[in-house]
């Protein structure tokens, strides 16, 4: 089998990430030494893709200087969705536009990592080569606000049930975000379109989800996650240094392993539980604080994430 494109979905507004993600987008928040793009682009190509896109909205102008001239983004072409954002179905229907709706698409978020390799995905999608479209899900509590995904015995998407009509604290199915996607059956639908209307209508066709259970994942949307995931970053790197994500980091040099405290739990740094990715001096005398830029940091008892004159609680 083959994958023929990836689409790296960048055009969100970053509102999760608080008064920090209004400034920095979303997708330039470093995994430590490493732009969360630079390494879904290193991800992508890792998987043996070599048609790589990018879609821009808010904020694009940023991200394009960013990426410029950057070696890791040799090649990769950007997607900009002007004057509004396209929703996810019309950013794909987007670049199948350019590639004249053909070959085979996988879909990933800039913002989270399910890890897999190139072996083992290839062979969980060989059996849905066929299909229009493959969902890929996994198990999350309800009361985080998820919507779930109804599966019948066959794996087939029937229903997504909104997150109000679920029990409180359950275990429920959703989708993850990512997808593959034969762009040869996709009806040619131009402008703004949702996913699962001209995309994946599995109420019209058979839509089957891969459920990743036992997969690694690594969340980077909101602040809360962005935190708690750099931290079980660390937190992995003192159990297991071998484990495939951390060495897929270590490989993207964006993991330094001489600057970690594994007695501290911290990163480039004298206090514990800090993270400084100043490139200068070791951060000393802190609180709990993720350092994305800036000399500007205080020492305060609540978890913060700081970016040059910003700062954010983590809650």
């Amino acid at each position: 089998m083959r994958i023929d494109h990836c689409l790296i979905l960048a055009a969100g507004f970053g509102t999760r990430m608080g008064a920090i993600g209004q400034k920095l987008p979303k997708v330039l928040w470093p995994v430590f030494e490493k732009s969360l793009l630079e390494l879904q682009v290193a991800y992508a190509r890792s998987l043996g893709i070599e048609k790589i896109y990018i879609n821009l909205h808010y904020m694009g102008e940023e991200i394009e200087a960013f990426c410029k001239g950057k070696s890791a983004f040799e090649g990769v072409t950007f997607l900009w969705e002007k004057p509004e954002i396209l929703d996810i179905g019309g950013a794909i229907h987007n670049l199948a536009s350019k590639v004249n709706y053909r070959g085979k698409l996988l879909v990933l978020n800039a913002d989270q990592f399910f890890y897999l390799s190139k072996d083992h995905l290839f062979k969980i999608l060989e059996p849905y080569q066929k299909h229009a479209g493959v969902l890929f899900s996994y198990w999350v509590n309800s009361s985080l606000g998820y919507n779930a995904l109804e599966i019948d015995a066959n794996r087939l998407v029937k229903k997504i049930v909104k997150n109000k009509d679920l029990a409180p604290n359950s275990r429920v199915e959703t989708y993850t975000g990512i997808s593959y996607i034969d762009l040869a059956q996709l009806t040619k639908t131009p402008g703004v379109s949702p996913f699962f209307e001209s995309v994946c209508p599995f109420e019209k066709k058979d839509i089957p989800a891969i459920l990743l259970d036992g997969v690694d994942y690594w969340d980077f949307g909101t602040v809360k996650r962005y935190w708690e995931t750099s931290f079980n970053i660390l937190q992995t790197y003192r159990v297991k240094s071998t484990h495939p994500f951390l060495r897929f980091l270590v490989q993207e040099r964006a993991l330094k392993t001489w600057k970690i405290d594994l007695q501290q739990i911290s990163y480039h740094a004298k206090s514990a539980n800090v993270i400084n990715l100043n490139a200068d001096a070791e951060a000393r005398d802190l609180g709990p604080s993720i350092i994305l830029a800036g000399q500007n940091v205080t020492k305060k008892n609540a978890p913060m994430v700081w970016w040059n004159d910003l700062n954010e609680e983590v809650k």
